[in-house]
């Protein structure tokens, strides 16, 4: 279904990424370390194993705002007693490996670590929080200067460091902080995603029939707009690939695979990097504590739809299993 925004969003809006690198859409394809962080004692080794598995890679982390602090838990029903938050536990981590790059300068690389913050809560405090945080490493991200249009797409400063957001349907507050409240001429120095398509608006339909609606959209339903001097990729739920998700998949056929390719093609063509989550396969007797919602069933399942992820130049997969991904990737 065409659409009369993106006719004229293709009018105003310039390609971004115009710059050549890692950065490029379809350059590469990278390990999307799933909720990288300790949950009630379990999954203390997770950015470890993160790191453990290579670099360049893309972690994920969640932050909730709760009683006045910003910390890497799921929500507010996870909240504990020792929740770790960025500054305690992840920027730590990684300082190793980002001062090293720095130190080396090798830029081919680069962004050798890419930051997405799945923010679960977004009041102007938590997220002015997070802001004075990323305050205290300017020095390691990547940036663009914030021109007088965001059609006008500036080229990224590449550093060590990319910093990700999630845009959600109606989703104000973050586009305000990280990109409004920029002067022109500053630097943007986190980026947003497209407001993704809501597959139950108002939430009138089942969880179900809801997830099985995502199978009818098109690519062109999904990104109703090019990439902008904000808004630089797309984190593409395997719903839209495969009818029901993680949870219903079947045989992988030349069909699914070339859905896959044309949601893929598409949000490159719009300018995006696009990710593909989350891509898990583990028995009862393998189950770690993940989220069943991604479970695919078996390892087999998983490795099938990585394979086709990466032969389609996915940007990101995302996985529970970022040792095993991390090997196959680095397979010629």
């Amino acid at each position: 279904m065409k659409k009369t925004i993106l006719a004229a969003s293709l009018a105003l809006a310039t390609v971004a990424f115009a710059q050549s690198g890692p950065l490029t859409p379809g350059t590469r394809t990278l390990m999307w370390a799933h909720n990288a962080y300790p949950d009630h004692g379990k999954y203390t080794e997770r950015i470890d194993q993160a790191i453990a598995s290579g670099h360049p890679f893309m972690v994920e982390e969640d932050l909730s705002w709760i009683d006045g602090k910003s910390l890497m838990i799921h929500g507010a029903k996870n909240v504990g007693g020792d929740d770790p938050t960025l500054e305690t536990y992840f920027f730590p981590k990684v300082r190793p490996i980002i001062e090293k790059a720095l130190k080396e300068g090798n830029k081919g690389n680069w962004p050798i670590v890419i930051l997405y913050l799945d923010i679960k809560n977004d009041p102007p405090e938590h997220l002015a929080a997070i802001a004075k945080v990323l305050d205290n490493y300017n020095d390691w991200l990547t940036t663009a200067v914030k021109t007088d249009d965001i059609t006008k797409v500036s080229p990224l400063r590449i550093k060590p460091m990319l910093v990700l957001l999630e845009d959600k349907q109606n989703d104000i507050n973050k586009t305000l902080m990280f990109y409004d409240q920029v002067p022109v001429g500053g630097n943007i120095r986190a980026f947003g995603s497209v407001p993704k398509l809501d597959p139950n608006p108002g939430r009138k339909l089942p969880k179900d029939e809801a997830t099985d609606n995502q199978f009818l959209a098109n690519p062109d339903d999904l990104i109703l707009a090019k990439a902008d001097n904000f808004h630089r990729w797309i984190g593409l739920d395997w719903a839209f690939i495969e009818k029901g998700g993680e949870t219903k998949v079947g045989p992988w056929t030349e069909e699914s695979a070339k859905r896959l390719k044309s949601f893929i093609d598409y949000g490159h063509k719009m300018g995006y990097l696009v990710g593909v989550y989350c891509l898990d396969g583990y028995t009862a007797e393998e189950n770690q504590g993940w989220d069943k919602d991604y479970n695919m069933g078996s390892h087999e399942a998983a490795v099938t739809r990585w394979k086709a992820a990466k032969a389609a130049k996915a940007d990101f997969i995302s996985t529970d299993h970022y040792e095993e991904l991390a090997k196959m990737l680095a397979l010629k």
